[in-house]
């Protein structure tokens, strides 16, 4: 599971943060369809506080999960 760690003195979540990365990710991958399922992907960021986005992938099988989060750690790193 990929996650975005960032400074948060408050332990709020940041919206604007959860918006940029969003679309980030969503336009890294929106285009990616399962080979086996031409199915895509869905994903969404869930704040954990007090510093911390998972970034939850919910994707047709696992074999393909497992590309879209390969996808994603390459992309934040």
């Amino acid at each position: 599971m990929n996650k975005i760690v960032f400074q948060n003195p408050d332990g709020k979540p940041k919206p604007s943060i959860a918006q940029t990365y969003n679309s980030i990710i969503s336009a890294s991958i929106s285009e990616i369809k399962c080979k086996t399922h031409d199915k895509c992907v869905d994903f969404k960021l869930v704040f954990n506080a007090p510093n911390t986005y998972v970034i939850d992938v919910t994707a047709c099988c696992d074999e393909f999960k497992a590309i879209i989060d390969d996808q994603v750690a390459h992309m934040l790193s």
